[in-house]
């Protein structure tokens, strides 16, 4: 088995006939313009010539990125078989069907075979993110990629699965809002949370080799800039698996290639990576575009025209409303799928943002999500944020195919007693 290093958390797997790509993010902005890669990437969208499959492990703009697929040239795409777990809705299959590409739906912890030696198995972690379990020329390499599992008997499940496991890989760094820019002791214990999660899956599966990923970006907007100061380093976690954790690790850099299970000096990759980011948080970092009140307004009449077609309506007009300040126009105005948007004074806010930010959260279902991961916001003392993003968790819910309606209340209900109740 052998790897080809794109970027990020995009990888090509060749064994035999197959060349595998995970997860090709090639270039550009993610999250509304809060992430940038490090690095530049080596591989070029001719170069999907030489692939046979791309694996999508969930919808985030850093895994599945629409305007990169786009960009493979058509006579190529029609060539390419994308895998995308099993989902209600197939919208990314759908998606991806509709570019030109071969699709092949992936079911829950079932084996998949794409040639004699070549197998899988993809696994669930959440309502979007997946992981996958690749067998190959008689080894085995696991990316766990974003996947974070709060319970150890969920890993432990996932290691009677897969059995012995050759390479591992996993996110090393935060991937979300960490806290207000003057809380710097919340940034570490976020960082330091991401370490203990891989000493966890380490000391789990005792991989042959930790390769780290999903990391490889940083913080690129004005609103969240802050929070490359505490992130985890490439060089630091290093040190902590190979050393500290006594793990041989394996840092990669686009366009490195490895045969898995041979030696790997990573000190060359390792100081590019240094140099990358110094060079990239030298530069200005980005801004937005004020967005004003009237076509925020549109924004929220459409994106709750569009919530009371898919859910209880009932049920939308019981969830409380939010009172955002909008920090670039110096206002205060109040979400609620009863009353729409509308101006306020003399109320608590309960989150600071751009009104960029406000607008991107009511024109995609995974806006909400996109905000709490590129962390372009602040909370206020006596605020309740929770407020906000509950009122955008319906949209998410609408994109993995769930409706709020009082089956799925009901559902949600009983499962929280039962965890409740087991744990």
């Amino acid at each position: 088995m052998k790897l080809e290093w794109i970027n990020h958390a995009s990888f090509v797997i060749r064994s035999g006939d197959i060349r595998l790509i995970t997860d090709p993010w090639i270039e550009g902005t993610a999250f509304n313009h809060g992430w940038k890669l490090v690095s530049s990437t080596a591989f070029r969208y001719q170069d999907f010539g030489d692939i046979t499959h791309i694996w999508l492990s969930h919808e985030h703009p850093d895994h599945f990125s629409p305007p990169n697929l786009k960009r493979i040239p058509e006579e190529l795409r029609r060539k390419i078989t994308v895998l995308f777990h099993e989902t209600k809705d197939k919208r990314v299959l759908k998606v991806c069907k509709a570019y030109g590409f071969e699709v092949q739906e992936l079911h829950e912890n079932e084996m998949t075979r794409l040639a004699d030696d070549f197998r899988l198995v993809c696994g669930r972690q959440g309502l979007i993110d997946s992981w996958l379990a690749v067998f190959a020329d008689g080894q085995t390499l696991l990316n766990m990629n974003d996947c974070i599992f709060s319970k150890r008997d969920d890993l432990v499940s996932i290691k009677k699965r897969v059995g012995r496991v050759d390479v591992s890989l996993l996110q090393f760094s935060y991937a979300n809002w960490v806290g207000n820019p003057d809380d710097a002791a919340s940034h570490r214990r976020h960082a330091e949370r991401k370490r203990n999660e891989i000493k966890v899956h380490l000391q789990l599966f005792y991989p042959s080799y930790f390769i780290p990923c999903a990391s490889f970006i940083y913080f690129s907007h004005a609103e969240n800039f802050f929070m490359n100061k505490c992130a985890n380093r490439i060089e630091d976690i290093y040190d902590f698996t190979s050393k500290e954790l006594q793990v041989p690790t394996a840092v990669l850099y686009p366009g490195d290639s490895w045969e898995v299970g041979t030696p790997w000096d990573s000190s060359y990759s390792l100081r590019r990576y240094q140099e990358d980011l110094a060079r990239a948080l030298s530069l200005p970092p980005d801004t937005s575009a004020p967005v004003d009140l009237s076509r925020l307004k549109e924004a929220a009449t459409a994106f709750i025209r569009k919530s009371n077609y898919k859910n209880n309506t009932l049920l939308l007009k019981a969830l409380p409303p939010a009172v955002v300040r909008l920090s670039d126009l110096g206002i205060d105005v109040e979400l609620s799928y009863r009353d729409g948007l509308k101006r306020v004074t003399g109320r608590q806010p309960d989150i600071v943002t751009s009104s960029d930010s406000l607008s991107y959260c009511l024109q995609f279902d995974w806006g909400g999500d996109t905000l709490a991961v590129n962390g372009r916001y602040q909370t206020l003392r006596g605020g309740n944020a929770r407020a906000y993003f509950r009122i955008f968790r319906v949209a998410a819910h609408n994109s993995a195919g769930n409706s709020f309606d009082l089956a799925f209340l009901g559902h949600q209900v009983v499962q929280k007693v039962a965890e409740a109740f087991v744990s």
